[in-house]
């Protein structure tokens, strides 16, 4: 520091000087520049709590338990089930009231009428009022009440009363049911239809309806039909529609068993509400499902499955007195269903679920009205073609539920025929007869699906039919031909006995087959003979031999062994040529 002369030192300091100046400038041009302008960051949106998050949120908040009360079993039962259960209560009481007022004639005609009126009519305003108040079950509750007493004054002023013309009954209900619907649907209130429902079907038992004659009553479940189901089409309130089903057939059926039989005159009337009804819920399944483009579902399924049920049963009894038209009845029937089931395709109207209930319904007709129109071996013979016919169609169309109804039916026609074996008439001539011609039809049908399989390799079934078919087929042509072989013996007196008979039957069976898979080249079948070859053959070792004559046991075993030796030959003669 010392050795610095004064010099040196002014020069630093001059240096440090202009340095600081330097500094100085370029922060005071730093301090004056601009700031660049950046877009705005947009705020993030509030995060939106999930259902999750909400119900945590709610049980965490002391308004859960107020909130859990209000929605729990205490509101349920104190607000919504004593509603509904007051109101059939007082749906009673003024039933009962109406009818006391009528035995001790405590009120004029025309006023209990009036005073049955202005209860419905207060009840329905009442409920219309509380709505608006936002006591929605209480409402509710109100409406259908006062609906279902304007239905009772009404049928009672009408068949009991003759207080109102057919046509002012007619108009009356007509208004009734519309202002149901009105409120159902002004309240948004399914619970309102219900109420209404319940109580038009329950008019004619709360008041009796041993006055009343089937036109005027049944005309009145018609008229109630209708305003149901039209709020249900409307609505799209489905369960209305087995409600109302389900309400018809009981009324039906409660209301006809209490009448004596009326004759013929009778009957038609009952068949043509039968038929209406039939149309109307019948077409009611499925039109709300074309007229939206809705895909049918499995209540329209249940739904038509009902109709078609309640009809059939009903119509059945009720032209019991003309059993020999049951049958073309029920094709008339199965008929319908098929030409619907094929315009709707044709047209592409409604779905496959839809085609294939109504076709399902039209082939299960067919198979019912067999046995009702045929007896016995012509029943089972029907219910074979008709098994084959859906075969061949579900093969030929790839449906494999119209082929899988065949199966089913030709089975069942089968079993049925086992059971025909059991009464088979000892009179009959042996083959030549209606049991056995319905037998082998079924035989013949069982192999003949087993060769439509064998020749369609790319059927979804065919892996789970083909063989069953074949071998099933076999078994069930062993059992004709032994009773048939039997049969012959025993008729015919003949001196041979029958088991030497039924072995014959049983190789002549195993002969057929394999002839058919040589000629067919169908290693299955010509494996199933061989193994019944072999059965056969057991049988007579260990069991014909010791029971058979000498005669038969010589005859027996020289006619095994040639045919067993032929067709050893024809075997070393198949494999030389495929060498």
């Amino acid at each position: 520091m010392d050795n610095i002369n004064p010099g040196q030192m002014l020069k630093r300091i001059e240096a440090l000087e202009n340095e600081v100046s330097e500094l100085k400038e370029r922060l005071s041009g730093l301090e004056n520049m601009k700031a660049p302008d950046f877009p705005p960051v947009a705020a993030k949106p509030p995060h939106e709590p999930s259902k999750r998050e909400k119900a945590a949120a709610l049980k965490k908040s002391p308004a859960w338990d107020s909130e859990h009360w209000r929605d729990g079993i205490e509101s349920l039962v104190g607000g919504k089930l004593l509603n509904r259960i007051a109101i059939v209560v007082l749906l009673f009481g003024m039933a009962y009231f109406l009818k006391y007022s009528f035995d001790n004639n405590w009120i004029g005609v025309t006023g209990r009428i009036i005073i049955g009126l202005v209860v419905g009519l207060a009840f329905l305003t009442a409920g219309d009022f509380t709505m608006t108040r936002k006591y929605r079950y209480f409402s509710q509750g109100l409406s259908g009440g006062g609906i279902a007493i304007i239905y009772l004054t009404t049928y009672a002023a009408t068949n009991f009363y003759d207080v109102f013309s057919p046509a002012a009954a007619f108009l009356l209900m007509v208004i009734t049911a519309l202002a149901g619907g009105i409120l159902a649907v002004r309240q948004n209130a399914y619970a309102v239809a219900v109420l209404s429902t319940l109580g038009g079907f329950l008019t004619p038992f709360l008041i009796g309806s041993e006055g009343a004659g089937p036109i005027p009553f049944f005309t009145y479940i018609t008229l109630l039909d209708l305003g149901v189901l039209f709020l249900a089409y409307y609505k799209n309130w489905r369960s209305l529609n087995f409600l109302s089903l389900a309400g018809t057939a009981i009324v039906y059926i409660l209301f006809n068993s209490t009448l004596p039989p009326y004759g013929p005159n009778y009957a038609y009337q009952l068949e043509a509400y039968l038929v209406i009804y039939f149309v109307i819920f019948g077409s009611l399944a499925f039109f709300y499902n074309i007229r939206y483009n809705q895909p049918t579902k499995a209540p329209d399924v249940y739904l038509m499955v009902l109709n078609i049920a309640f009809f059939l049963v009903a119509s059945l009894v009720n032209l019991a007195r003309y059993p020999d038209w049951h049958g073309i009845f029920v094709i008339a029937l199965a008929i319908i269903y098929l030409v619907v089931s094929t315009l709707l395709q044709r047209k592409r109207m409604g779905d496959n679920l839809l085609f294939l209930a109504l076709l399902g319904i039209g082939l299960a007709l067919v198979t019912i009205a067999i046995p009702i129109q045929l007896d016995g071996n012509w029943r089972n013979s029907a219910w074979v073609a008709e098994g084959m016919v859906l075969i061949y169609a579900g093969i030929k169309a790839s449906n494999s539920w119209v082929s899988r109804s065949g199966i089913f039916v030709l089975t069942m026609a089968s079993l049925f025929q086992i059971e025909a074996y059991l009464t088979n008439n000892p009179d009959y001539t042996p083959v030549l007869n209606t049991n056995s011609f319905s037998a082998f039809l079924a035989i013949a049908g069982f192999f003949i699906v087993f060769y439509l399989f064998h020749s369609r390799a790319e059927l979804a079934d065919r892996r789970f039919l083909l063989w069953p078919s074949a071998v099933y087929g076999t078994l069930l042509a062993l059992r004709q031909v032994s009773i048939e072989a039997t049969h012959a013996v025993l008729r015919y007196r003949l001196d041979y006995q029958v088991d030497f008979a039924v072995s014959l039957a049983w190789i002549f069976v195993a002969l057929i087959v394999i002839a058919i898979g040589l000629l067919k080249d169908i290693k299955g079948l010509r494996l199933i003979s061989l193994a019944l070859l072999g059965i056969t053959l057991i049988k007579i070792m260990l069991y014909d031999l010791s029971n058979l004559d000498i005669v038969f046991r010589m005859l027996i075993l020289f006619i095994v062994g040639g045919i067993l030796l032929g067709i050893s030959f024809i075997y070393q003669r198949k494999d030389r040529k495929e060498e």
